[in-house]
């Protein structure tokens, strides 16, 4: 009895030195968690393709590693950094521009049924909402506009400390390349779970976090180039701006990209360049239509694939905790969640109602 006592005290004072240790450890290095968390995300992202340069290179891991990220840096890396560039002045611009238009249009008393076509049935009934809906859509344009400016702003923190996450990130990723198949073992041998669970867990989990970021990053960023695309041809201002709204709308399935690109094609049909509207109409349903319901079952999968809503709200939520980073971190934590539910399931099956 004696010892029982006594190796359960030892248990207990052990597992309190371990939360201890634990508490101060990520206290320490809070300010780098969400660069260590993006590194452990892109690393596992890599990790076919580091696999593939590490043949290559007849398994010299250091160099195999460096040559991933060097590539990984010029082809995504440099490309997204002038992207943001691209997309934080426009959206400077519109904020700043929205207001004094709209403001322009009552000085002018602006009609807008003026301007919509006469074979459209909704030309009469627009007159009693003209300054409502100018107003309400500038109001709309330049809020998006200084949220993504101050959510730019503050993912940078600064100049030294936006340089000091970024190494951070890379340091870590090239060991994160290297090690980390060997950290995931070695971490999932400290779970209270049988070989079943522990492998679950890690290979279910990276499959379905890795299946709805290819799913997010990908097709998001193939519908945000073509609606940006669409609207460079079209003459709408801003088309690096809502190409990036574009890309986080995107996570809807069949509908987040035409909240952008509609109002948009009816902007310009009742501006009076109908035909451009027309066109826009054409190439969203065709061209971006395409994208959803061809290429995002290929890439995403139906095995792996987490529903849509949980996606959705787990993209918004990530973006409301952590910023722009959210829009990764987010559906991550949902992957993990999912994972660990299953789990549940499995080991309270006979406790579950049918």
């Amino acid at each position: 009895m004696k010892k029982e006592m006594a190796a359960k005290f030892q248990q207990g004072f052990i597992l309190l030195l371990v939360f201890m240790a634990l508490i101060g450890f990520i206290g320490m290095i809070h300010e780098f968690l969400i660069a260590l968390v993006l590194a452990a995300i892109f690393a596992g992202l890599l990790y076919p393709f580091y696999r593939h340069i590490l043949y290559r290179l007849n398994n010299r891991a250091a160099l195999a590693a460096g040559a991933t990220l060097i590539i990984s840096a010029f082809a995504v890396g440099l490309p997204l950094a002038g992207l943001a560039g691209m997309v934080t002045s426009e959206a400077i611009q519109i904020s700043k521009k929205a207001r004094p238009i709209v403001q322009e249009a009552f000085d002018n008393n602006l009609s807008l049924s003026e301007k919509i076509p006469d074979w459209l049935p909704m030309k009469e009934k627009l007159e009693p909402f003209n300054e409502t809906m100018v107003k309400k859509a500038s109001e709309a344009i330049s809020a998006t506009g200084s949220w993504l400016v101050s959510s730019l702003s503050s993912a940078t923190k600064g100049t030294v400390g936006f340089f000091i996450s970024l190494f951070v990130v890379f340091y870590a990723m090239f060991y994160f390349l290297i090690h980390g198949q060997q950290m995931l073992r070695s971490l999932a041998s400290l779970l209270p779970l049988c070989e079943e669970d522990r492998t679950e867990v890690m290979n279910r989990g990276l499959m379905v976090t890795r299946a709805s970021l290819k799913g997010i990053l990908i097709i998001g960023f193939i519908e945000g180039v073509l609606v940006g695309s669409a609207f460079l041809v079209t003459g709408i201002e801003g088309s690096a701006f809502w190409g990036s709204v574009v890309f986080l709308l995107a996570a809807i399935p069949g509908l987040g990209a035409s909240l952008i690109w509609l109002p948009a094609a009816v902007y310009l049909i009742v501006t009076g360049s109908t035909g451009w509207g027309i066109a826009l109409i054409v190439w969203g349903v065709l061209a971006v239509g395409l994208v959803d319901n061809l290429l995002r079952p290929r890439i995403i999968g139906n095995d792996s694939k987490l529903p849509d809503l949980v996606i959705f709200i787990s993209i918004f939520g990530g973006i409301a905790s952590f910023g722009p980073v959210g829009i990764i971190i987010g559906p991550v934590i949902a992957a993990l969640l999912d994972t660990i539910l299953n789990i549940y399931k499995k080991t309270f099956h006979s406790l579950l109602p049918s």
